[in-house]
């Protein structure tokens, strides 16, 4: 009995209700995500991320932080497939455990377990691991919930505690992703001043609260070199926040069981029984116990629609007047933000209405919000081996866009190499690529075999998959797998041989950057 009222067994049930968000990481191979291989490399190459791979960005880009955490699990592991996967697993948890802690004495036990499912299994979280494989965004989501803890329990004068969660969680958070962490601090000073704070409101601390960040912000925002994504074309069209998928595989949906439980729990609030009237001693409870959460209830109603807002054209303006898009790649980012609003409204449902609470409907409620996040619980799964590197990276150089000269556009993950046998002289190559950003450029892929004394020995230029599979409707993320036969020479010698290999655009011969190689080829040995 003494251990039942020391152990919350709803820690337990939060856990358990992660394993469908975290099952896809248990599958063979690794999910085909926007960023494709990108942070298994960096965790490969610790010293040199989060740049290893992509433009160095010290605000909008990934820090370091995350694959400093992911490192550990690749010393256990010795690969850095299961070390990312491990980094998301720990991601999903701590983040369900976050929103638990910070919403219990809100929601109560129940409340809080619905809110942390509703905050693991949004379409958007799930499509920022499986969709996007933004490695740091995911352990974004793990920290948020713990400052809010923090902030509830400074308003309780729980110095010491609080005071260090909030103050690492807040720190840790700039060293992940610097931009949207910092983005999301008006947020978190708003709700320390507005929500925790009974009586009348006073706006000198609302002010102070949200204003000094903003001024920061805005300065540093002013510090930012110019991004090599257009801001401005990244705007989500509405519907998008209702639909399943974009083209790009993405899923901006806000989340039809979140938002229909959000719904719900706002109606349940405006239909209260007057404070006056008379009521019931259940109705008496609820009365008391909106009289707290009123305040919290609306907070979160408001900044929800700003977030929804601000992904939207009509906010072009208000982004470019502050110029705090500059601390972000899309404004779309700002989706993650949504997440808190959402967990918390969702999770109200149960507390403002105590037949929601009870068996078997708080059960059927979890369960709707799991079942429905099941299409983007299917990612595309890879087999291919990365290894600790890929052969080649090749970038995408244009002279009018300087910064593009350090983003990496594709990626030559393998080459398998079958030479020519005394029954043939066909050599066959089979080379394994991956985008990682979007490729515009219908390139084509050389393939020459080189002598020892460099004497051309065979040649073959082909758009990739014979062009069936042109670079330019490769989607990041995409594994494309090209096979070629090159026919030698009759009167070529017998070997060795070595291939020069690359990509260049067949309208001005122009070929794309090989990082690390002046002359924009990748070299491969023929086995004897």
């Amino acid at each position: 009995m003494k251990f039942s009222k020391r152990f919350d067994l709803a820690w337990l049930l939060v856990i358990l209700l992660t394993v469908f968000a975290i099952a896809p990481l248990t599958y063979p191979g690794f999910f085909e995500a926007s960023s494709g291989f990108l942070s298994v490399f960096n965790v490969e190459h610790i010293s040199d991320a989060p740049h290893w791979g992509r433009v160095a960005d010290s605000v909008r880009s990934e820090g370091k932080l995350p694959f400093l955490l992911a490192w550990p699990f690749l010393q256990m592991s010795g690969s850095g497939v299961a070390a990312v996967k491990w980094g998301y697993g720990l991601a999903f948890v701590l983040g369900a455990l976050g929103i638990y802690a910070w919403t219990n004495p809100w929601l109560g036990s129940k409340g809080g377990v619905l809110a942390a499912v509703v905050y693991t299994y949004l379409p958007w979280h799930l499509s920022t691991v499986y969709a996007r494989g933004a490695f740091a965004e995911a352990w974004l989501w793990a920290l948020w919930p713990f400052v809010l803890w923090a902030i509830d329990r400074l308003g309780e004068g729980q110095l010491l505690a609080a005071g260090a969660v909030g103050v690492l969680s807040l720190v840790a958070m700039i060293w992940i992703q610097p931009g949207l962490a910092l983005l999301s601090i008006p947020l978190l000073a708003a709700y320390a001043v507005l929500v925790p704070l009974r009586g009348s409101l006073q706006l000198a601390p609302l002010f102070g609260a949200i204003g000094l960040p903003l001024l920061l912000l805005w300065y540093i925002a002013r510090q930012v070199p110019e991004a090599h994504i257009p801001f401005e074309e990244q705007y989500l069209a509405p519907y998008q926040l209702v639909h399943a998928t974009s083209d790009a595989g993405l899923s901006f949906q806000l989340g039809v069981a979140a938002v229909g439980l959000t719904i719900i729990a706002m109606a349940l609030w405006a239909l209260r029984a007057p404070e006056g009237a008379e009521a019931s001693s259940t109705q008496s409870n609820l009365s008391n116990l909106l009289a707290a959460q009123g305040r919290a209830l609306w907070f979160w109603a408001i900044a929800l629609l700003i977030l929804i807002l601000l992904t939207l054209p009509a906010a072009a303006p208000l982004w470019n007047l502050t110029g705090l898009h500059a601390l972000l790649s899309y404004p779309w980012q700002v989706l993650a933000l949504t997440s808190l609003p959402l967990a918390f409204l969702a999770g109200s449902t149960v507390r403002l209405d105590s037949r929601l609470a009870a068996l078997p409907a708080w059960a059927g409620l979890v369960a709707l919000v799991v079942l429905a996040s099941y299409p983007y619980l299917m990612p595309s799964f890879t087999q291919v081996d990365p290894g600790p590197e890929p052969l080649a990276l090749i970038q995408r150089v244009e002279a009018n866009r300087p910064n593009e000269a350090n983003a990496v556009q594709i990626m030559l993950l393998d080459a398998e190499v079958t030479p020519p046998t005394a029954i043939t002289s066909t050599l066959a190559l089979t080379l394994t690529w991956q985008a990682v950003e979007p490729v515009t450029e219908d390139y084509t892929v050389f393939v020459h075999v080189l002598t020892e004394d460099e004497t051309k020995a065979g040649q073959l230029d082909s758009r990739p998959c014979s062009g069936d599979c042109a670079t330019d409707t490769w989607q990041p993320g995409e594994i494309v797998v090209d096979r070629y036969e090159i026919e030698l020479s009759p009167d070529a010698p017998s070997g060795p041989y070595r291939l020069a290999v690359g990509l260049y655009v067949l309208d001005t011969g122009d070929r794309a950057v090989v990082v690390g190689r002046d002359d924009r080829t990748v070299y491969l040995n023929v086995p004897q």
